[in-house]
């Protein structure tokens, strides 16, 4: 694993657990469900088709960006769930490692506070 996306990596979470303490000081409880909406970006359309194969199990949609020099954005979102913030550092984890995996760059997650 490189430097960079240790770095990117670190900062991800690090932006994933302050959002969770935001949430936490907003009246979000373990019991809360919450819907964390997703993204990625890719210029390799592959990428776009294997990140799909990867998350499957999420509804995803492509947006596409530019004629000659495309840019795809591909988003999804969890579903309405419980989560504690160990569950979702895993989670927000394993979304930047598959998006590694394939070619795409993982964007961030978020949500709306209830």
């Amino acid at each position: 694993m490189s430097t960079d996306f240790e770095e990117f990596r670190m900062a991800h979470l690090t932006r994933t657990a302050e959002v969770w303490r935001q949430l936490l000081e907003l009246g979000v409880t373990e019991e809360s469900e919450l819907d964390f909406d997703f993204s990625f970006t890719t210029k390799n359309k592959k990428s776009v088709e294997s990140l799909k194969s990867e998350l499957a199990d999420y509804s995803l949609t492509v947006q596409v960006e530019g004629f000659f020099n495309k840019t795809f954005t591909v988003s999804g979102n969890s579903g309405a769930i419980s989560w504690t913030e160990e569950q979702l550092l895993k989670w927000t984890d394993y979304l930047i490692q598959v998006g590694a995996d394939v070619g795409c760059e993982f964007s961030g997650c978020g949500t709306s506070a209830p």
